[in-house]
């Protein structure tokens, strides 16, 4: 049996010497590489440590990638940032949080002009499929750029609160905090969330792969499609699809919206978060529910009223927690005044900001 006494490094290259005793006492001297091959697996574990860092800080975390594709879900963030961005902020008095509907509905313009505003003072911060969490993020990250504001309109509806839905949501991935994606139903998915966290890069795998896809096909970056002329938000969707309206495709959407509805959670409470912080910032709120198709409201009157009420109940109690308001535009125009079964045109807009009162 042979018995090592002590060892100390040689040199620079990972060489030790070490002092052995055998089973007959003698001690004797021996070079050993055993600790060089250890330093290697080291330094490899450590350089691709930093790759990885590297790649998440300046590639899978950078908006700008993100933003070659400013049609997507998650470019679309990067491109109403860069509008805002191009405006004097100071300005700006009247801002809007919201989704799709509240882009194509509530029109800086024509709000400006109802209020008795500039244009330039109003701005609409909403995103195609926006939910709480992503409204109260974007305001958070540019609220200080905003010393001026004065009033907030939040647009909801109750898809935007269905918290089972935020799992397959990539705005989500990208904007959620470790704490808001371990507020998610079941427990896989919770894990799923929190590595996607940790890493970008896995957690908006299915995002930047297709866009590789696309950037290898010669098709990125793209520019927007009104080329940046419509200053103040992302730009209304103009074109009508007759065969988006009708009873068959609103029952599709509201069947799409209500899966597994889950009213209370991560997005209802970053609606909460929202509405408690422009309390505290002295920021006047209105929650607004836009119209939808009256095909659309039959539906979910007969399939989910008790959603929609309780949905209703909680907004409206949120509302006046902090001092806001809620107001439910009823569905009274007809398919004329819309481009699908949820989304006005800009008929439907000027009728719309017509009536609203802040």
């Amino acid at each position: 049996m042979i018995l090592s006494i002590f060892s100390f490094k040689l040199n620079k290259k990972g060489s030790f010497l070490q002092l052995v005793r055998n089973e007959k006492g003698e001690v004797t001297l021996r070079r050993s590489k055993r600790r060089r091959k250890q330093s290697w697996w080291m330094r490899g574990f450590l350089w691709a440590l930093l790759l990885v860092a590297l790649c998440e800080a300046f590639i899978f975390r950078n908006p700008a990638l993100y933003g070659m594709s400013p049609a997507s879900f998650i470019g679309q963030i990067t491109d109403v940032e860069k509008r805002l961005e191009s405006q004097n902020t100071a300005k700006i008095k009247l801002l809007v949080l919201g989704d799709s509907q509240s882009m194509d509905a509530l029109r800086p313009p024509l709000l400006a002009a109802r209020y008795g505003l500039k244009p330039d003072e109003v701005f609409n911060l909403s995103i195609s499929g926006g939910k709480a969490v992503d409204m109260l993020h974007l305001y958070e990250k540019h609220k200080q750029d905003l010393p001026n504001l004065q009033h907030v309109i939040i647009s909801v509806n109750e898809h935007q609160l269905n918290a089972s839905t935020d799992f397959s949501d990539n705005k989500f991935r990208y904007h959620a905090t470790l704490a808001e994606r371990l507020q998610v139903p079941h427990f896989e998915n919770k894990m799923d969330l929190a590595f996607g966290w940790l890493l970008y890069s896995y957690g908006l795998r299915e995002v930047w792969t297709e866009m590789a896809k696309l950037y290898w096909e010669d098709k990125l970056p793209q520019p927007p499609r009104d080329q940046y002329k419509y200053k103040w938000g992302l730009p209304p969707v103009e074109a009508r699809e007759a065969n988006h309206l009708g009873p068959a495709y609103a029952a599709e959407v509201a069947k799409r919206w209500m899966r597994d509805y889950q009213l209370k959670g991560v997005e209802t409470n970053a609606l909460e978060r929202l509405m408690k912080e422009l309390s505290k910032q002295g920021v006047s709120f209105t929650v607004v529910q836009l119209p939808r198709t009256q095909a659309f409201e039959t539906i979910m009157k007969k399939q989910y009223a008790s959603e929609q009420a309780a949905y209703r109940h909680l907004v409206g109690e949120l509302s006046t927690r902090y001092n806001g308001r809620f107001i439910i535009i009823p569905p009274t125009l007809d398919d004329s005044y819309f481009r699908d079964a949820n989304h006005v045109n800009k008929k439907g807009a000027e009728k719309i900001t017509a009536e609203l009162s802040l």
